[in-house]
Protein backbone atom coordinates (compact mmCIF):
# COMPACT_ATOMS: atom_id res chain seq x y z
CA UNK A 1 0.00 0.00 0.00
CA UNK A 2 1.49 3.35 -1.04
CA UNK A 3 1.15 6.54 0.97
CA UNK A 4 -1.75 7.92 -1.08
CA UNK A 5 -3.88 4.88 -0.30
CA UNK A 6 -2.80 4.92 3.34
CA UNK A 7 -3.64 8.63 3.64
CA UNK A 8 -7.06 8.06 2.10
CA UNK A 9 -7.85 5.37 4.66
CA UNK A 10 -6.71 7.64 7.51
CA UNK A 11 -8.98 10.46 6.36
CA UNK A 12 -11.92 8.10 5.88
CA UNK A 13 -11.41 6.72 9.39
CA UNK A 14 -11.39 10.22 10.86
CA UNK A 15 -14.49 11.31 8.93
CA UNK A 16 -16.42 8.26 10.08
CA UNK A 17 -15.19 8.79 13.66
CA UNK A 18 -13.79 5.27 13.52
CA UNK A 19 -11.01 4.71 16.00
CA UNK A 20 -8.10 2.44 15.06
CA UNK A 21 -7.35 -0.87 16.70
CA UNK A 22 -4.41 -1.12 19.10
CA UNK A 23 -1.99 -2.44 16.47
CA UNK A 24 -2.73 0.43 14.08
CA UNK A 25 -2.58 2.99 16.89
CA UNK A 26 0.83 1.75 18.01
CA UNK A 27 2.10 1.82 14.44
CA UNK A 28 0.97 5.43 13.99
CA UNK A 29 2.47 6.46 17.32
CA UNK A 30 5.87 4.87 16.63
CA UNK A 31 5.94 6.51 13.20
CA UNK A 32 5.24 9.88 14.82
CA UNK A 33 8.12 9.35 17.26
CA UNK A 34 10.50 8.51 14.43
CA UNK A 35 9.44 11.68 12.61
CA UNK A 36 10.35 13.59 15.79
CA UNK A 37 13.84 12.12 15.34
CA UNK A 38 13.92 10.49 18.77
CA UNK A 39 16.80 8.14 19.54
CA UNK A 40 16.64 4.46 18.67
CA UNK A 41 16.75 3.55 22.36
CA UNK A 42 13.72 5.76 23.09
CA UNK A 43 11.78 4.26 20.18
CA UNK A 44 12.64 0.74 21.38
CA UNK A 45 11.52 1.59 24.92
CA UNK A 46 8.15 2.83 23.61
CA UNK A 47 7.72 -0.27 21.45
CA UNK A 48 8.49 -2.68 24.29
CA UNK A 49 6.09 -0.96 26.69
CA UNK A 50 3.25 -0.78 24.17
CA UNK A 51 3.78 -4.39 23.11
CA UNK A 52 3.39 -5.47 26.75
CA UNK A 53 0.28 -3.35 27.14
CA UNK A 54 -1.17 -4.64 23.87
CA UNK A 55 -0.65 -8.21 25.08
CA UNK A 56 -2.49 -7.38 28.29
CA UNK A 57 -5.42 -5.95 26.28
CA UNK A 58 -5.55 -9.07 24.08
CA UNK A 59 -5.68 -11.29 27.16
CA UNK A 60 -8.70 -9.33 28.36
CA UNK A 61 -10.53 -9.10 25.04
CA UNK A 62 -10.04 -5.35 24.55
CA UNK A 63 -9.59 -4.55 20.85
CA UNK A 64 -10.41 -0.87 20.30
CA UNK A 65 -8.51 1.99 21.89
CA UNK A 66 -11.79 3.79 22.54
CA UNK A 67 -12.75 0.93 24.89
CA UNK A 68 -9.70 1.39 27.14
CA UNK A 69 -10.60 2.75 30.57
CA UNK A 70 -8.47 3.95 33.45
CA UNK A 71 -9.11 0.71 35.36
CA UNK A 72 -7.46 -1.22 32.51
CA UNK A 73 -4.29 0.79 33.02
CA UNK A 74 -4.43 0.26 36.78
CA UNK A 75 -4.83 -3.48 36.26
CA UNK A 76 -1.93 -3.51 33.79
CA UNK A 77 0.26 -1.78 36.38
CA UNK A 78 -0.79 -4.36 38.96
CA UNK A 79 0.19 -7.23 36.64
CA UNK A 80 3.62 -5.63 36.20
CA UNK A 81 3.98 -5.41 39.99
CA UNK A 82 2.87 -9.04 40.37
CA UNK A 83 5.56 -10.03 37.87
CA UNK A 84 8.18 -8.41 40.09
CA UNK A 85 8.85 -5.25 38.11
CA UNK A 86 10.41 -2.48 40.20
CA UNK A 87 8.79 0.94 40.65
CA UNK A 88 11.27 2.65 38.26
CA UNK A 89 10.54 0.02 35.59
CA UNK A 90 6.77 0.39 35.98
CA UNK A 91 7.11 4.17 35.82
CA UNK A 92 8.82 3.76 32.45
CA UNK A 93 5.70 1.92 31.28
CA UNK A 94 3.52 4.73 32.62
CA UNK A 95 5.60 7.38 30.81
CA UNK A 96 5.37 5.43 27.54
CA UNK A 97 1.59 4.98 27.88
CA UNK A 98 1.15 8.65 28.75
CA UNK A 99 3.00 9.69 25.59
CA UNK A 100 0.92 7.20 23.57
CA UNK A 101 -2.47 8.35 24.83
CA UNK A 102 -1.50 12.03 24.62
CA UNK A 103 -0.66 11.43 20.96
CA UNK A 104 -4.01 9.73 20.30
CA UNK A 105 -5.91 12.59 21.95
CA UNK A 106 -4.00 15.31 20.11
CA UNK A 107 -4.53 13.46 16.81
CA UNK A 108 -8.28 13.34 17.42
CA UNK A 109 -8.63 9.58 17.83
CA UNK A 110 -9.67 9.82 21.49
CA UNK A 111 -11.93 12.38 23.15
CA UNK A 112 -10.98 11.38 26.70
CA UNK A 113 -7.53 10.44 27.95
CA UNK A 114 -7.73 7.25 30.10
CA UNK A 115 -4.30 7.81 31.64
CA UNK A 116 -4.90 11.40 32.72
CA UNK A 117 -5.52 10.51 36.38
CA UNK A 118 -2.88 7.75 36.58
CA UNK A 119 0.08 8.67 38.77
CA UNK A 120 3.57 7.23 38.86
CA UNK A 121 4.56 4.87 41.62
CA UNK A 122 6.56 6.23 44.54
CA UNK A 123 10.19 5.21 44.17
CA UNK A 124 12.65 4.47 46.92
CA UNK A 125 15.52 6.88 47.17
CA UNK A 126 18.34 5.60 45.01
CA UNK A 127 21.59 4.55 46.62
CA UNK A 128 24.41 5.36 44.23
CA UNK A 129 27.24 2.96 44.95
CA UNK A 130 30.67 3.91 43.68
CA UNK A 131 34.16 2.48 43.50
CA UNK A 132 36.82 3.61 45.93
CA UNK A 133 40.36 4.50 44.89
CA UNK A 134 41.77 0.99 45.41
CA UNK A 135 38.90 -0.61 43.49
CA UNK A 136 39.41 1.77 40.57
CA UNK A 137 43.11 0.89 40.46
CA UNK A 138 42.34 -2.84 40.63
CA UNK A 139 39.78 -2.52 37.83
CA UNK A 140 42.18 -0.62 35.56
CA UNK A 141 44.80 -3.32 36.07
CA UNK A 142 42.53 -5.99 34.55
CA UNK A 143 42.52 -5.21 30.78
CA UNK A 144 45.43 -6.75 28.90
CA UNK A 145 46.85 -3.60 27.37
CA UNK A 146 49.19 -5.59 25.12
CA UNK A 147 46.24 -6.64 22.94
CA UNK A 148 44.27 -4.15 20.79
CA UNK A 149 40.95 -5.12 22.43
CA UNK A 150 42.43 -4.95 25.90
CA UNK A 151 43.92 -1.52 25.35
CA UNK A 152 40.66 -0.29 23.81
CA UNK A 153 38.76 -1.46 26.90
CA UNK A 154 41.32 0.23 29.16
CA UNK A 155 40.78 3.54 27.36
CA UNK A 156 37.01 3.01 27.48
CA UNK A 157 37.18 2.64 31.28
CA UNK A 158 39.36 5.73 31.56
CA UNK A 159 36.95 7.72 29.41
CA UNK A 160 33.93 7.15 31.66
CA UNK A 161 35.94 7.61 34.86
CA UNK A 162 37.37 10.87 33.49
CA UNK A 163 34.25 12.37 31.89
CA UNK A 164 31.18 10.65 33.38
CA UNK A 165 29.58 10.09 29.97
CA UNK A 166 26.80 7.52 29.59
CA UNK A 167 27.48 4.11 28.04
CA UNK A 168 25.51 4.94 24.88
CA UNK A 169 27.34 8.26 24.55
CA UNK A 170 30.73 6.58 24.88
CA UNK A 171 29.77 4.08 22.17
CA UNK A 172 28.49 6.58 19.62
CA UNK A 173 30.77 9.64 19.58
CA UNK A 174 33.00 9.84 16.53
CA UNK A 175 36.67 10.52 15.93
CA UNK A 176 35.95 13.99 14.57
CA UNK A 177 33.95 14.81 17.72
CA UNK A 178 37.18 14.96 19.73
CA UNK A 179 38.53 18.52 19.90
CA UNK A 180 42.09 17.93 21.01
CA UNK A 181 43.22 21.51 21.44
CA UNK A 182 40.18 22.51 23.51
CA UNK A 183 40.22 19.16 25.36
CA UNK A 184 36.51 18.54 24.87
CA UNK A 185 34.40 15.84 23.21
CA UNK A 186 31.15 16.70 21.45
CA UNK A 187 28.57 14.31 22.85
CA UNK A 188 25.08 13.63 21.49
CA UNK A 189 23.10 12.93 24.66
CA UNK A 190 19.51 12.11 25.56
CA UNK A 191 16.95 13.80 23.36
CA UNK A 192 19.71 14.30 20.77
CA UNK A 193 21.02 17.28 22.71
CA UNK A 194 24.64 18.15 22.08
CA UNK A 195 27.06 19.10 24.83
CA UNK A 196 30.83 19.44 25.13
CA UNK A 197 32.50 17.32 27.78
CA UNK A 198 36.03 18.16 28.99
CA UNK A 199 38.71 15.49 29.36
CA UNK A 200 42.15 15.34 30.97
CA UNK A 201 45.62 15.38 29.44
CA UNK A 202 46.19 11.83 30.68
CA UNK A 203 43.09 10.55 28.89
CA UNK A 204 44.08 12.52 25.78
CA UNK A 205 47.43 10.71 25.62
CA UNK A 206 45.76 7.29 25.86
CA UNK A 207 43.06 8.23 23.34
CA UNK A 208 45.72 9.28 20.82
CA UNK A 209 47.61 6.03 21.36
CA UNK A 210 44.40 4.04 20.91
CA UNK A 211 43.67 5.82 17.62
CA UNK A 212 47.11 4.88 16.31
CA UNK A 213 46.48 1.27 17.31
CA UNK A 214 42.95 1.38 15.88
CA UNK A 215 44.09 2.61 12.48
CA UNK A 216 41.81 3.52 9.58
CA UNK A 217 38.40 1.81 9.50
CA UNK A 218 35.16 2.12 7.57
CA UNK A 219 33.46 3.41 10.72
CA UNK A 220 33.96 6.92 12.06
CA UNK A 221 32.83 5.84 15.55
CA UNK A 222 35.70 6.22 18.02
CA UNK A 223 35.55 2.76 19.66
CA UNK A 224 35.42 -0.17 17.25
CA UNK A 225 35.75 -3.96 17.43
CA UNK A 226 38.47 -6.05 15.79
CA UNK A 227 36.54 -5.93 12.50
CA UNK A 228 36.53 -2.15 12.49
CA UNK A 229 32.80 -1.97 13.23
CA UNK A 230 31.20 0.03 16.09
CA UNK A 231 31.74 -1.59 19.46
CA UNK A 232 28.59 -3.36 20.68
CA UNK A 233 26.86 -2.38 23.92
CA UNK A 234 26.57 -5.95 25.19
CA UNK A 235 30.23 -6.71 24.44
CA UNK A 236 31.68 -3.90 26.54
CA UNK A 237 29.12 -4.41 29.33
CA UNK A 238 30.07 -8.06 29.71
CA UNK A 239 33.80 -7.35 29.56
CA UNK A 240 33.61 -4.63 32.20
CA UNK A 241 31.59 -6.94 34.47
CA UNK A 242 34.21 -9.68 33.96
CA UNK A 243 37.00 -7.24 34.87
CA UNK A 244 35.15 -6.48 38.10
CA UNK A 245 35.02 -10.17 38.99
CA UNK A 246 38.69 -10.70 38.12
CA UNK A 247 39.62 -7.68 40.26
CA UNK A 248 37.75 -9.21 43.21
CA UNK A 249 35.50 -6.17 43.63
CA UNK A 250 32.60 -6.98 45.93
CA UNK A 251 29.73 -5.03 47.45
CA UNK A 252 29.20 -2.90 44.35
CA UNK A 253 28.10 -3.82 40.83
CA UNK A 254 30.86 -3.02 38.35
CA UNK A 255 29.14 -1.39 35.38
CA UNK A 256 29.28 1.74 33.26
CA UNK A 257 26.64 3.31 35.52
CA UNK A 258 28.90 2.69 38.52
CA UNK A 259 31.86 4.27 36.73
CA UNK A 260 29.68 7.28 35.89
CA UNK A 261 28.62 7.65 39.52
CA UNK A 262 32.25 7.27 40.59
CA UNK A 263 33.14 10.22 38.36
CA UNK A 264 30.33 12.27 39.92
CA UNK A 265 31.43 11.45 43.46
CA UNK A 266 35.03 12.41 42.82
CA UNK A 267 33.96 15.59 41.03
CA UNK A 268 31.95 16.64 44.08
CA UNK A 269 34.76 15.69 46.47
CA UNK A 270 37.19 17.80 44.49
CA UNK A 271 34.99 20.85 45.07
CA UNK A 272 33.20 20.73 41.72
CA UNK A 273 29.92 22.67 41.74
CA UNK A 274 26.52 21.13 41.07
CA UNK A 275 25.72 23.33 38.05
CA UNK A 276 28.86 22.39 36.10
CA UNK A 277 28.39 18.72 37.09
CA UNK A 278 24.88 18.87 35.66
CA UNK A 279 26.18 20.24 32.36
CA UNK A 280 29.04 17.76 32.07
CA UNK A 281 26.82 14.76 32.78
CA UNK A 282 24.00 15.93 30.52
CA UNK A 283 21.21 16.24 33.08
CA UNK A 284 18.19 18.30 32.03
CA UNK A 285 17.50 19.56 35.53
CA UNK A 286 19.31 19.95 38.82
CA UNK A 287 17.43 17.01 40.36
CA UNK A 288 19.93 14.27 39.54
CA UNK A 289 22.97 16.41 40.23
CA UNK A 290 21.47 17.39 43.58
CA UNK A 291 20.87 13.72 44.28
CA UNK A 292 24.58 13.09 43.77
CA UNK A 293 25.35 15.80 46.29
CA UNK A 294 22.91 14.32 48.82
CA UNK A 295 24.28 10.80 48.38
CA UNK A 296 27.84 11.96 48.91
CA UNK A 297 27.04 14.29 51.80
CA UNK A 298 29.15 12.31 54.29
CA UNK A 299 32.18 12.69 52.04
CA UNK A 300 31.47 16.40 51.57
CA UNK A 301 31.32 16.84 55.33
CA UNK A 302 34.76 15.25 55.62
CA UNK A 303 36.04 17.67 53.01
CA UNK A 304 34.60 20.54 55.03
CA UNK A 305 36.41 19.38 58.16
CA UNK A 306 39.61 19.16 56.17
CA UNK A 307 39.46 22.59 54.52
CA UNK A 308 37.43 24.69 56.97
CA UNK A 309 39.40 27.82 58.01
CA UNK A 310 38.17 27.40 61.57
CA UNK A 311 39.29 23.78 61.73
CA UNK A 312 42.71 24.66 60.36
CA UNK A 313 43.19 27.39 62.96
CA UNK A 314 42.43 25.20 65.94
CA UNK A 315 44.08 21.96 64.80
Amino acid sequence: MDYREKRKLILEARESKETPDMYSAISMFITSRKIKNLTENTITSYSQALTKFSGFLDDNGIEKIKDIIVEDIHEFIQTRMDDGNSAPTINKYVRSLRAFFNFLCSAGYLMENPIESVEKLAEEKRVLRTLNRDQVKALLDMPNRVTPAGYRNYVFLLLILDTGVRLEEALTFQVEDVHWQERVIKILGKGRKERFVPFSDILAAHMREYLELRGATDSSVFFVNIDGQPLKRRTIQEEIADYGKLAGIKGVRVSCHTLRYTFARNYVLNSGDVVSLMRIMGHKSLHMAQLYTEMFQADISKQHDKYSPVSSMFN
